[in-house]
């Protein structure tokens, strides 16, 4: 027996699950060491997932533990399965949108640090929820700011400027409500090309 075939027999009677965040690659030269890796896993879990080449998850459950036992696997399976599946789509898109403003705002020479640049984020933010507040940008959109920011409407948009100005480029643009349908605009580029789809 050459050193490789060695290894993989020793590798047949080894396995031993340590850590569940861990991938394992094991090689299997023939019907035994097929059978012996997955009797190891199935006496470790109880249980093991096969991916079929569609992607499809499909799991052997070892009955010889009793149908009390294969029972309890399956049922704890498929509890992990609808807890992973019910993950609100609006938290996950949430964390696109912000990230997609973040990324925006760092391209456009926006300090993360400057209140101003925390406030323009939580306008556009608002603006991905209801686009329409740009119409009424000083009495519907920077009154939404006031309870988080505990400012006025007015130092709302000076803090903008401010952040504005201090960019590389502060000076190409002038004009606070522009800036900002411009950074929504990129915004929601960016969660369409990165995500394929923007927010409803």
């Amino acid at each position: 027996m050459n050193s490789f075939n060695r290894v993989i027999s020793g590798e047949r009677s080894s396995y031993k699950h340590k850590d569940p965040n861990e991938y394992g690659f094991y090689i299997a030269c023939d019907d035994r060491a097929i059978l012996n890796c997955v009797n190891s896993m199935l006496l470790n879990s109880g249980m093991v997932g096969i991916s079929s080449a569609d992607g499809k998850m499909h799991y052997l459950v070892d009955g010889r533990r009793g149908r009390d036992f294969a029972a309890n696997q399956v049922k704890n399976q498929i509890s992990n399965l609808v807890q992973i599946s019910s993950v609100r789509t609006d938290q996950v898109d949430d964390a696109y949108i912000y990230f997609a403003i973040d990324s925006t705002l760092k391209k456009n020479g926006f300090d993360p640090t400057l209140m101003g640049t925390q406030i323009l984020r939580f306008l556009i933010y608002q603006l991905f929820q209801d686009p329409g507040l740009l119409r009424g940008v000083g009495k519907r959109l920077y009154p939404m700011a006031m309870p988080v920011f505990h400012m006025s409407p007015s130092q709302v948009e000076r803090n903008i400027r401010y952040a504005m100005k201090r960019r590389p480029k502060g000076a190409e643009e002038t004009r606070v409500v522009s800036m900002i349908n411009r950074m929504l605009d990129a915004s929601m580029e960016e969660v369409f090309r990165s995500y394929g789809r923007p927010r409803d």
